[in-house]
């Protein structure tokens, strides 16, 4: 038997199917009223089992740090906000709480849902929202 040598043979999976995608247009409603535009990388992306786009969880985490660094606080904001608020802005737990002049601790107590940011913080968490937004920041991957 004659073997091809332009033909290799792979094992495992091919390719992800998600590489190729285009990246994907979304838009999302802010609390505040206004829309937000964002076009979300093909490699977050797959289709559902009706061809039609679905996002997978790097993509649903991009979109919870963009609307993140969007949304205005004007009520406490729940653990899972604050969670994607500092990992838009790509600082570690202690970062963010020496940026805002609480503890560590009671930062990881604000992600876990164990303690609510006090009005005090929550200035402070605005405040380094609004700076960032201002100087742009780039959302990490």
């Amino acid at each position: 038997m004659e073997s091809n040598t332009n033909y290799k043979r792979r094992r495992g999976r091919g390719p992800a199917k998600q590489l190729g995608n285009p990246d994907l247009p979304y838009t999302m409603k802010l609390p505040d009223g206004r829309t937000l535009y964002v076009e979300v990388p093909g490699r977050w992306v797959t289709a559902d089992r009706g061809g039609k786009p679905a996002l997978l969880p790097d993509g649903v985490a991009f979109l919870d740090r963009v609307r993140a660094l969007a949304i205005r606080l004007d009520r406490p904001p729940g653990p899972g906000f604050i969670v994607a608020l500092r990992e838009a802005l790509g600082m570690t737990q202690k970062e963010f709480a020496e940026r805002i002049g609480v503890d560590k601790m009671t930062v990881s107590r604000w992600e876990r849902g164990a303690l609510r940011p006090s009005d005090e913080s929550l200035v402070g968490i605005e405040q380094l929202r609004k700076q960032t937004v201002r100087r742009g920041v780039t959302i990490p991957a």
